[in-house]
């Protein structure tokens, strides 16, 4: 079995348990996970919409943001001559290269230290 609980829930059987009589009791903790439940979707689909909303008002500047960090990360580290070695160097002598070797050294040493 799993040691994990529902702390929320458990408060909520605890609570109508002393309170209310057994077919009662079931009744109150089905409505209040309904509650719950639609509590849920209401955020989610506030946030959805917020989404949207946010898509709409920042869609020409997140796309000229994302085209300006595009152009930056393909900009050459080191300026190589000649047409085979800049494709064979290509992937590594951008800033998008340097920026990933630097994250998969950091995720790296994290898993290191971590586990």
């Amino acid at each position: 079995m799993t040691e994990q609980r529902d702390t929320r829930l458990e408060a909520l059987f605890a609570d109508a348990e002393h309170a209310l009589p057994d077919p009662e009791f079931t009744q109150s903790v089905t409505r209040e996970i309904q509650r719950r439940r639609w509590r849920v979707y209401a955020i989610r689909a506030l946030v959805v919409v917020m989404i949207g909303v946010l898509e709409l008002v920042l869609e020409s500047p997140l796309q000229q943001s994302l085209g300006t960090a595009a152009n930056l990360l393909s900009t050459p580290v080191i300026a190589v001559e000649g047409d085979w070695i800049e494709f064979v160097l290509g992937p590594i002598n951008t800033a998008a290269g340097v920026v990933g070797f630097v994250l998969l050294g950091l995720h790296i040493f994290i898993r290191r230290v971590v586990h």
